[in-house]
């Protein structure tokens, strides 16, 4: 471990000793620690000097209570160590708890303690964030963050929630949903970043962080073995390399087999068979002043998705009915799949020229490819498949510099980014595979921008903080109905744009742990074009840019010297010219700029760490995502339900919820820890739920929502000391089923996906 002190504050001096906060970089992640040190004859060594007459006790900075509870406790100390994850939200480290941002910071021990597979088991834990499953044809997992969500658009528009990995843009989110080997934290953001984070940071944003190598060698492994034959695998290394040379490595595999089954051939659906590899090399100077990062990943993930038609062939509505069932033809079945390949490489350049500034580049190429192929029809007869394949190749390029002050903090910089995509789509008899050309689209994106984010000490206790980014984009694409089966015309445009996005924080810290603040920010999704207008469109049917204003207040509030701490937020959001998807006939799609909404809501959240051994953490979230105008026209897939008309063949809209939008949703985690002889057993339980939920079209059918739901996971685990860890895990145990994706195709056609049954396991890991 890197032991390098980056700030040290005395906090208490007494005949019993010395308190100091020191913050101490190991690898990427900083970690404040509070230092307890007391008259002794114990020495340490730190970089090989002898530093005699201190006994330290490292006590992490939210474990310190009052002076005499320390001094009565000095041995509990020593064994009950906490981490508090420092963050890089702002581009530079902080303590969440110092960040005027709603977020949440999720460590590598919590991942491991859900079980966590990919981002999606992150619901339940971040406030606000919901997610829906595979989407079929359009191969996107939609991400939403307090109401906003976006569209099932494979191509020609980008997604309002922002991922990164280890600060490079991943702009389909597909490419965010792989094995979470060798992750440091996963930091979420929530309400618009578009200073720092750009365009499609509408949202909000969530930081995938991976660990680096340091000065000592570490690693670690785990394999687990669970119901529905699950078999989950996941390694790495890191190791200095000498002169300022280090490189780690990590691997990760997960399989399970499939869990419904096939009525007309007896065979099971739904499996899944991924495996993520990912490495770095990293050059780092003795001073610190330079570092040189190179990092490469490649995920490979193959799966056999199903969906279920909640209409008979009579047209009659029957629902989701068993969910370990479904029907599908056998030529059907034999050719259903979905296969993902995303790989990248990246460079990182840093280098220090002042102590209070930095320099930082940012180098990048991503591919990501996934075809598709599933049985359209959802049912025992061989009417036809429906397969889709979706390219991207990305590159992107960032230099900013981060200048700390003592009273002054501020980051600017400039991005380039460019995207080469395709999206081809066919319908085919299920004897004939797919050959991804009826339609064909292309998309070339070039976007620039400068931003620049300054926070200034206004007086001891007020801290203003504003940031402006000025964004350009082009995007020049073709859509080609040319081989469809009744040919079509070759369409072609461009539409381009460019929108200064501002922001405006006030921070007021009233004591050193209560800090409340207020924020003003604007939210911007850039245009695009319609992937699947028809073949016999005649025009390219080009949609325009949508905004939103967005208004919080919130409060982070520790207690108990960080013992406990507490954060809440309010916000509301004006959201405008909202581009809206309508399917408009079968495989048929338009997008207009037809809807403004409201949406309002609260979120808090509590962690606190508890006397004996436990530990408690919870949030909830209230949301009202309403829109407020909204006239849809009607169609075999855009029914008009219980709506008015504004006009005939429009639906009125206007009061239906937004989708991925549930009105409550939370989670509870409650953990516990004890000594066992020589080891230690950790106990983990965790239970997230959420009211209904609509996912694809704005007519609020029942029928398409996800109803109410609530999944409880637990682990415990016993820990050797310097040994091996063995644990048992569960998820989903009170084994709640609910559509976790659902949408309406036609008149008798709704595609409909469930969420996985209750799984189980144990395994083995080690760490050195």
């Amino acid at each position: 471990m890197d032991l390098r002190v980056i700030s040290v504050e005395n906090r208490k001096l007494s005949t019993y000793g010395l308190f100091m906060t020191i913050t101490q970089r190991s690898t990427s992640l900083p970690r404040r620690y509070v230092l307890w040190m007391t008259p002794s004859r114990s020495v340490i060594r730190a970089r090989s000097i002898l530093v005699p007459l201190m006994t330290l006790v490292a006590v992490p900075e939210r474990l310190v209570a009052h002076e005499s509870a320390a001094i009565g406790s000095a041995r509990q100390a020593e064994t009950e160590i906490l981490e508090t994850l420092i963050v890089t939200v702002q581009r530079r480290e902080q303590n969440p708890q110092d960040v005027p941002i709603a977020l949440t910071a999720i460590g590598d021990d919590a991942l491991a303690a859900r079980n966590t597979v990919d981002l999606s088991d992150l619901v339940g834990a971040v406030p606000g964030l919901s997610i829906a499953g595979f989407t079929g044809g359009n191969a996107s997992n939609l991400v939403s963050i307090r109401g906003v969500a976006g569209q099932v658009l494979p191509i020609g528009s980008g997604q309002p929630v922002a991922i990164y990995l280890d600060d490079v843009y991943l702009s389909r989110p597909d490419a965010a949903f792989f094995g979470l080997d060798d992750v440091e934290r996963i930091e979420v953001l929530r309400g618009p970043q578009g200073t720092l984070y750009g365009r499609n940071a509408t949202a909000g944003a969530i930081n995938i962080i991976t660990r680096t190598p340091g000065s000592l060698m570490e690693g670690g492994g785990e394999l687990s073995v669970g119901s529905l034959d699950e078999v989950s695998a996941r390694g790495s290394v890191r190791t200095p390399l000498g002169g300022g040379f280090s490189a780690g490595v990590s691997a990760s595999y997960h399989r399970h087999e499939g869990y419904i089954r096939n009525t007309v051939t007896g065979n099971l659906s739904n499996s899944r068979d991924a495996h993520t590899v990912r490495g770095r090399f990293q050059y780092q100077s003795r001073d610190d002043a330079f570092e040189a990062v190179l990092a490469g990943d490649y995920t490979g993930d193959e799966a056999t998705p199903i969906f279920k038609n909640a209409f008979a062939a009579s047209g009659a509505f029957v629902g989701f009915g068993d969910p370990e069932e479904f029907a599908s033809d056998a030529s059907s079945e034999a050719q259903t799949m979905r296969r993902t390949v995303n790989k990248g490489v990246a460079l990182r350049l840093r280098r220090r020229v002042l102590d209070s500034l930095e320099l930082v580049s940012i180098s990048s190429w991503r591919d990501i490819g996934t075809a598709t192929v599933y049985d359209a029809d959802a049912s025992e007869q061989p009417f036809f498949v429906t397969g889709a394949d979706n390219e991207s190749a990305i590159y992107s390029q960032e230099i900013r510099g981060v200048f700390t002050g003592s009273r002054v903090r501020a980051t600017a910089g400039a991005n380039w980014f460019k995207e080469q995509a395709s999206y081809g789509l066919s319908t085919s008899p299920p004897s004939t595979r797919p050959s991804f050309d009826h339609l064909l689209d292309t998309s070339d994106l070039t976007a620039w921008a400068a931003f620049a984010q300054l926070e200034a000490d206004l007086a001891e206790q007020l801290t203003v903080v504003g940031g402006l980014r000025y964004d350009n984009e082009r995007r020049d694409f073709t859509i080609d109905y040319r081989a469809a089966p009744t040919p079509g015309r070759l369409l072609s445009g461009r539409v381009e744009d460019d929108v200064v996005i501002p922001s405006l924080t006030v921070m007021y810290r009233m004591q050193p742990d209560v800090m409340f603040y207020a924020k003003a920010s604007r939210g911007y999704q850039p245009p695009g074009f319609n992937f699947a207008p028809g073949a016999l469109a005649t025009t390219s049917n080009t949609f325009a840019a949508e905004t939103l204003w967005a208004y919080e207040a919130g409060a982070k509030i520790g207690l108990f010297y960080q013992r406990v701490t507490f954060d809440a937020a309010a916000f509301h959001y004006d959201y405008s010219d909202i581009q809206i998807r309508s399917t408009i006939g079968l495989g048929l799609a338009r997008v207009d700029n037809a809807a403004a909404a409201a949406l309002q809501g609260a979120e808090v959240s509590m962690s606190a760490k508890l006397p004996g051994g436990f530990s408690i953490s919870s949030q909830a979230t209230y949301l009202h995502a309403r829109y407020r105008q909204f006239c849809q026209p009607i169609s075999a897939a855009e029914p008009q339900g219980s709506d008015a008309l504004c006009s005939p063949r429009l639906a009125d809209r206007s009061g239906n919820r937004l989708n991925l939008a549930p009105t409550w949703s939370g989670g509870v985690e409650i953990a516990h820890q004890t000594q066992l002889g020589s080891g230690r057993i950790t106990a983990t339980a965790s239970y997230g739920f959420s009211t209904s939920m609509f996912y694809v079209g704005a007519a609020n059918e029942q029928v398409a929502s996800s109803g109410c739901w609530g999944r409880l996971r637990a682990r415990i685990a016993f820990q050797m000391r310097n040994g091996p860890e063995f644990f048992v895990y569960g998820r989903n145990l009170t084994d709640d089923r609910f559509l976790e994706f659902a949408a309406r195709v036609g008149p008798a056609s709704m595609f409909e996906v469930m969420n996985e049954p209750r799984t189980y396991g144990v395994g083995i890991g080690y760490r050195f």
